[in-house]
């Protein structure tokens, strides 16, 4: 039975000694009564020193854990109560050992007397276990600072991840932050969405296929532009999830447009340019060689002694006439465009000036009926009666040139609430329904080739509009090919007149 007895203890020491960790046993003062031989393997002390010195498991403790272990520990012995902690201590060799310590608490009638337990070397576990964390750390530190709203949905349509910038872009409220259903959030995101039906549908589509990679514009209802790129989340060869990343674009892409308008503007100027330089040096050319020959006639028969024709003499003027106005309007539009054109202010009957304008016309436009339907009052206005009367021959002076077959010009003057009403109607050509809303701008003329034969700078009516919104009015046209044309302005009549 000795001799049993014997060969059973060297079996257990062996297996104890075996155990890929310390065995000890202590007592209730962390006094070491027992310690495995793997202790001398593990942290490098003889066993003996682990026995005799009454201090030694605190004594080499790690410096941060010398306080609490001991206190945790000693709270626990004094409850009875097994327990189960991780610390540091100091080997022989100096290195830090990380030790995960299950203990048990052997007692007697409520009070303990011995301490037992196993301590498992975990610093590799530890260190895995630090630079896991320190990885995790670094990557969230990463994805809280990218620029981009970033948000990982696994393939059961979980959330697994997201970041502040895909909280803050998509506006989510502080209940759905840390919520892992994906539906609830991607209702509130949906709900922002200009356009939700596209947007739902693409996401769909992502999801049917998982090896697909995407891009896409989204427009949200606040007006901010959204790119979304999605790709799928993989782990080792298997797709796993989807990886969503969106981005605030809305500045760059509003930049591009300006920057596309820009180019857009700035060739049509070019082009606006060119095509004035063009009809100007033909339209300012027009009038010199008539005016020329008219000259040289005149030389001819001063200098032959025969008397001046005055036929001759007015057709000379005519062309000088014909170039001043061209000139003018080319004046009269660096002035608008420089804001320097100015109007007198006085009371204005705008009845005895439509008179006088047609008074001045009608010699001149024998093959055209002007017909004129007046107001029974003056309706006064306060503006410039130059200027005025600029717009309607203008205005006329159009009507006569697009009628080239004659027919009748109708002028009409009326009243309309607070406001006078003045209309000039004509037979002509009318216009293109396309060109109607370039009319009033600079140049038209210009780039109006189908009725460019017609000649002129393409100024009047962007000379007219200008006039008369500085009077507080506002002009327009109504016409159709082939049906004639009607110019419409109003102006505010001055009561008590």
């Amino acid at each position: 039975m000795a001799q049993e007895l014997t060969r059973t203890q060297r079996l257990h020491a062996g297996l104890i000694d075996a155990i890929d960790g310390i065995v000890w046993e202590a007592d209730a003062n962390f006094r070491f009564t027992f310690v495995s031989k793997q202790a001398e393997r593990l942290v490098g002390y003889p066993l003996q020193q682990w026995m005799q010195e009454p201090d030694f498991w605190v004594k080499h403790l790690h410096p941060e854990d010398r306080a609490w272990a001991p206190a945790f520990c000693t709270r626990a012995t004094q409850e009875c109560r097994p327990h189960e902690f991780e610390y540091r201590m100091i080997a022989a060799n100096g290195r830090t050992v990380w030790l995960r310590d299950i203990v048990t608490v052997v007692s007697e009638e409520g009070i303990p007397r011995r301490l037992r337990g196993i301590m498992v070397d975990v610093t590799e576990e530890r260190r895995a276990r630090e630079k896991l964390e320190h990885t995790v750390s670094l990557l969230c530190a990463t994805l809280d600072s990218t620029a981009d709203g970033v948000i990982v949905v696994d393939r059961h349509r979980r959330i697994t991840a997201s970041n502040r910038r895909f909280h803050e872009l998509w506006r989510v409220p502080p209940e759905l932050v840390d919520t892992s259903d994906w539906e609830k959030v991607f209702a509130h995101v949906r709900s922002q969405v200009q356009h939700p039906e596209p947007f739902t549908a693409r996401i769909q589509e992502l999801y049917a296929d998982p090896e697909q990679e995407g891009v896409d514009l989204v427009e949200l209802r606040d007006g901010r532009i959204i790119e979304r790129y999605s790709r799928p989340q993989r782990l080792g060869g298997a797709t796993v999830g989807r990886v969503w990343s969106y981005r605030d674009v809305t500045v760059e892409r509003r930049a591009q447009a300006e920057r596309e308008r820009l180019l857009r503007e700035a060739q049509e100027a070019i082009r606006v340019r060119d095509d004035f330089l063009s009809i100007a040096s033909h339209e300012l050319k027009t009038p010199l060689t008539p005016l020329k020959l008219h000259l040289q006639v005149l030389k001819q028969r001063v200098a032959a002694g025969r008397p001046i024709s005055t036929p001759q003499v007015e057709k000379a003027l005519a062309q000088v006439a014909r170039l001043s106005g061209l000139i003018n309007d080319l004046l009269d539009t660096s002035r608008i465009q420089a804001g320097r054109l100015e109007l007198r202010h006085e009371p204005v009957s705008l009845r005895e000036l439509t008179r006088e304008v047609l008074a001045d016309l009608r010699p001149v436009s024998a093959e055209h009926a002007l017909e004129y339907e007046e107001p029974d009052e003056p309706l006064v206005i306060e503006g410039d009666r130059g200027r005025l009367a600029q717009v309607l021959v203008n205005l006329l002076e159009n009507a006569l040139k697009y009628s080239p077959t004659g027919g009748s010009i109708r002028v009409r003057v009326e009243r309309d609430g607070a406001r006078a009403l003045v209309s000039v109607s004509d037979s002509g050509i009318g216009i293109p329904p396309d060109q109607k809303a370039h009319l009033f701008e600079r140049f038209f003329r210009a780039r109006n080739a189908p009725i460019s034969g017609f000649g002129g700078l393409g100024l009047g009516l962007y000379i007219c509009r200008d006039i008369i919104e500085h009077h507080g009015g506002s002009i327009w046209v109504e016409s159709e090919v082939g049906c004639g044309s009607t110019f419409r302005f109003t102006l505010p009549v001055m009561e008590h007149h």
